[in-house]
C-alpha cells in the first residue's frame, strides 16, 4: 500500500524504527494489560510463545503497510489461524476481543510516547499511522470472530450429530433391555414350569426311586435356575437404581480370582472343561472386594456355561491377570464356546467405552467384535445346535451382562468383549490399581 505523497516518508520511516525497536515492549504491556482483566484469568496459563502467537507477524504487516511495502503475509489468514489457537487454548470469543482491544490500546499508547519523544513529526503523518493501526486491528478482529463463527457451527454440527447417535444408542439399548426382561421372564416362567410338572409326577403312585431322584433333581436345577435369574434381576435392579455403595480396601486381586478359579472347578469338571487360571501370585490393589468377586463369578459362570465339551475338541475357559504399569491392572476370561453375537458385543463396546489403549487379539483383516484363537486350535463346526446354544447362552446371560456393566461403572473398571463365531469370546476387564473411592 504506497503511502500518499504528502505524508513525510523520513517521519514514516522513523515511526516503523520506533515501533520495531519497542516491539518487545509493546507486547509485554500487551500482556501486563489483559492479565490485569479479570475476564481474561486464563492468560496467565499461556507461555510467552502463546500468548503472543502470531501477532508479531500482524505488526510486520503494519509496518509494510506504513512503508508501502509489499506484504508478505495475508492478514485475515493470519487473524484466523490466531483465532484458531484461542478456541483450541478454550478462549471465549469475548476474550479474544477483548485481549485484541488492549492490544489496539497499547499500540496507541505507543504512538503517544513517540509524539511525546519527538514533537517535530506532523499531525497528519500521527494522524495516518493511528488510521493504519485502527483498520489493520479491526481487520484482525474481523478475521478472528469469522474463524470463530465457522468453529462454533461446526461444533453446533458435530454436537447435533452427537445427540443423535446418544438418541439411536439409547434406543437400541433400550431394545435389547426389553428383549432380555422378556427373556428372562420366559425363563423364569419354563423353571417354574418344570418345577411345578416335576412336583405333580412326585405325587403319582408306583414311581421307583430312581424315577423319585430324577424328578428330584430336575426340580433342583430349575429351582436353582430360578434363583439365579432373580439375583440377577434383583442385582441390576440395585445397581440402576443406585443403592449400591463401595466399600474399598486393600486387597490381593490373584488369590480373589484364584480362589473363584477353584470355587468353579466342580463346574468346570461335571461339563468336561478344562479350567486353567495364570498370573502374578500376588497383585495388591485398592477396590470394592464384594463387587470385583460378583464380576468375576458372573463372568466365569457365564463362560463355562457357553463353552461345550464336543468329542475331539478342546472345551477350555482360561483365567489369567497382570498389572499393567503402575496405575491399572486387568484380568480376563477366555472361553471356547460359540461366541456372542456382534450386535450385543456392539452395544457394550459403546456403552462400556473400552479404553483407548485396549488392544485386542483380533487379526487386522477382523474388523468386526472378534477372538482370534491360536492357529493350530480347529474351529469348531458351525453347527445348529451351536447356533442354538449361543442364543440360549445370550438369553439366559443377558441379566448377567447388564450387572457386570453396571459394577464395572462403579469400579471405574472398562470392559472390552472380543468374540468370534464359533471359536469363543474374551471377557477383558481394566480397573485402576488405587480406587479413589
Amino acid at each position: 500500500m504506497p503511502s500518499p505523497d504528502y505524508l513525510d516518508e523520513q517521519s514514516l520511516t522513523g515511526i516503523v524504527r520506533y515501533l520495531f525497536s519497542r516491539r518487545e515492549a509493546i507486547l509485554a504491556n500487551w500482556r501486563v494489560a489483559c492479565e490485569k482483566d479479570p475476564a481474561l484469568a486464563k492468560i496467565i496459563l499461556l507461555s510467552r510463545e502463546e500468548f503472543n502467537n502470531l501477532l508479531p507477524v500482524i505488526l510486520n504487516i503494519l509496518e509494510q503497510r506504513l512503508l508501502g511495502e509489499p506484504v508478505e503475509a495475508d492478514l485475515a489468514a493470519t487473524a484466523q489461524e490466531h483465532g484458531l489457537h484461542r478456541w483450541q487454548k478454550t478462549h471465549a470469543l469475548m476474550e479474544t476481543i477483548r485481549e485484541l482491544n488492549y492490544l489496539t490500546q497499547t499500540l496507541y499508547s505507543e504512538l503517544k510516547l513517540f509524539t511525546e519523544l519527538y514533537a517535530d513529526v506532523g499531525k497528519t503523518v500521527l494522524m495516518h499511522v493511528h488510521d493504519q493501526i485502527s483498520l489493520l486491528m479491526q481487520e484482525t478482529i474481523y478475521g478472528s470472530v469469522q474463524k470463530y463463527d465457522e468453529l462454533q457451527r461446526l461444533q453446533a454440527s458435530g454436537r447435533a450429530a452427537t445427540l443423535q447417535h446418544a438418541v439411536d444408542q439409547m434406543h437400541q439399548l433400550a431394545l435389547h433391555r426389553n428383549e432380555m426382561l422378556r427373556t428372562s421372564s420366559h425363563d423364569l416362567r419354563g423353571s417354574i414350569g418344570i418345577v411345578s410338572s416335576a412336583a405333580s409326577l412326585l405325587q403319582m403312585d408306583g414311581l421307583t426311586e430312581q424315577e423319585r431322584q430324577q424328578f428330584l433333581d430336575m426340580m433342583s436345577r430349575s429351582l436353582t435356575n430360578v434363583h439365579a435369574i432373580l439375583t440377577d434381576l434383583m442385582d441390576l435392579s440395585r445397581l440402576e437404581a443406585g443403592q449400591e455403595t463401595l466399600q474399598i480396601e486393600p486387597i490381593d486381586a490373584a488369590q480373589l480370582l484364584s480362589e473363584a478359579v477353584a470355587g468353579a472347578q466342580p463346574m468346570a469338571t461335571q461339563k468336561s472343561i478344562i479350567l486353567r487360571s495364570d498370573g502374578v501370585p500376588t497383585l495388591n490393589v485398592k477396590t470394592d472386594r464384594i463387587k470385583l468377586r460378583r464380576i468375576i463369578q458372573n463372568l466365569l459362570v457365564y463362560a463355562l456355561k457357553c463353552t461345550p465339551c464336543i468329542p475331539e475338541h478342546p472345551a477350555i475357559v482360561s483365567v489369567s491377570w497382570s498389572a499393567e504399569g503402575d496405575y491399572r491392572w486387568a484380568f480376563s476370561i477366555q472361553d471356547s464356546g460359540p461366541g456372542i453375537r456382534d450386535d450385543v458385543t456392539g452395544i457394550f463396546s459403546e456403552h462400556l467405552r473400552p479404553t483407548a489403549e485396549s488392544i485386542g487379539v483380533t487379526t487386522p483383516d477382523e474388523a468386526e467384535p472378534s477372538v482370534a484363537l491360536p492357529g493350530d486350535l480347529p474351529t469348531i463346526p458351525d453347527t445348529d445346535d451351536f447356533a442354538r446354544l449361543s442364543d440360549q447362552s445370550l438369553k439366559s446371560g443377558g441379566v448377567g451382562l447388564q450387572v457386570v456393566k453396571r459394577l464395572c461403572e462403579l469400579l471405574d473398571a472398562s470392559m472390552d468383549i472380543e468374540s468370534k463365531k464359533g471359536r469363543g469370546t474374551i471377557y477383558r476387564i481394566r480397573l485402576p490399581v488405587h480406587h479413589s473411592g
